[in-house]
């Protein structure tokens, strides 16, 4: 009898534990962006040589966000030692610009690092240049 207790209670921990391992994890509704950043150029699309960057950079509500302080940087991972960084120039709107010379083409890395007051916020992108 003793014995059959014991399996049985084994087996109900066995079932307990696989359901509370099987649960969906919440999902944190908060977490949306805070920061939306597009990304175009002149020429587009970007090619060797020199090119303007503007980005257009917004709250999660798409209210655009002025006199930030916006930090920008592009390596080219296959290329070790070719990058360049720099501030961005306020435009107005929302929008911030800087012109950059990009030396190869391929797939570049492009991070950029928005702060204004209590908001620090960085993304990074995919960059192609042609």
């Amino acid at each position: 009898m003793r014995k059959m207790i014991f399996v049985s209670v084994l087996v109900l921990l066995s079932v307990l534990l696989a359901a509370c391992g099987s649960a969906a994890a919440p999902v944190d509704a908060t977490s949306a962006k805070q920061v939306n950043i597009a990304v175009s150029t002149n020429p587009n699309p970007a090619v060797v040589g020199d090119v303007e960057m503007i980005f257009t950079i917004t709250d999660a509500d798409g209210t655009p966000i002025e006199g930030a302080t916006v930090d920008v940087s592009a390596d080219h991972p296959a290329m070790a030692g070719m990058g360049m960084s720099g501030l961005a120039t306020e435009q107005g709107g929302g929008k911030y610009s800087i012109k950059a010379n990009f030396s190869d083409s391929g797939d570049w890395k492009l991070a950029v690092y928005v702060r204004n007051g209590e908001l620090d916020y960085k993304e990074e992108f995919e960059f192609p240049v042609q």
